[in-house]
């Protein structure tokens, strides 16, 4: 029986001992720079809210090729996914995935205009990245969003906590659509 030091064999199920419990450290799981954990969903998954949660992994993970990322893109916005990744962006808190799954909103070219409000949100973010990256899906939006919520974003937009460079642009931006 090949278990690891790590683990106690008496406090495994039975149908994990041998070789399929590898020789994993459980501290690593809890390591962010190892391993990365992201709750999407509940249990009772479709197969396509486990596919879409594949997609996703491939998105935010720093192994996957950009030919293996091009076709999660084009797998999300096949599967109409706009709920699926906000729920991931709600969820993860590691901000380079966030900004990562930010960016397949725009990347995936799916309509996000209902979650308009949400984006903004997100302009207020402390890490510029993610930041960024909200603003972006917030430009490449290609809908006309009511002049009343526009409003109301530069108002909020006003009142971040710590203003950056993109909630000014941001700002810049929803008022020459307001004043055309």
């Amino acid at each position: 029986m090949n278990i690891s030091k790590n683990f106690n064999s008496d406090e495994l199920p039975e149908e994990l001992k041998g070789d399929i419990v590898p020789d994993i450290n459980p501290e690593k799981l809890f390591d962010e720079k190892e391993y990365s954990t992201i709750l999407i969903g509940k249990e009772g998954f479709s197969k396509k809210d486990t596919d879409n949660a594949d997609y996703i992994s491939v998105l935010v993970s720093k192994k996957s090729s950009r030919e293996d990322k091009d076709a999660a893109l084009k797998r999300l916005k096949e599967n109409n996914a706009q709920t699926f990744i906000i729920n991931a962006i709600n969820n993860i808190k590691n901000t380079e995935q966030k900004a990562s799954l930010i960016a397949a909103c725009w990347e995936t070219g799916l309509d996000f205009s209902g979650n308009f409000t949400f984006f903004i949100d997100l302009i207020c973010h402390k890490e510029f990245i993610v930041a960024f990256e909200a603003f972006t899906v917030i430009q490449e939006m290609n809908v006309l969003i009511d002049i009343e919520i526009l409003k109301s974003s530069i108002k909020k937009l006003n009142e971040c906590s710590s203003p950056n460079s993109t909630v000014n642009d941001a700002i810049q931006y929803l008022e020459s659509i307001v004043n055309s």
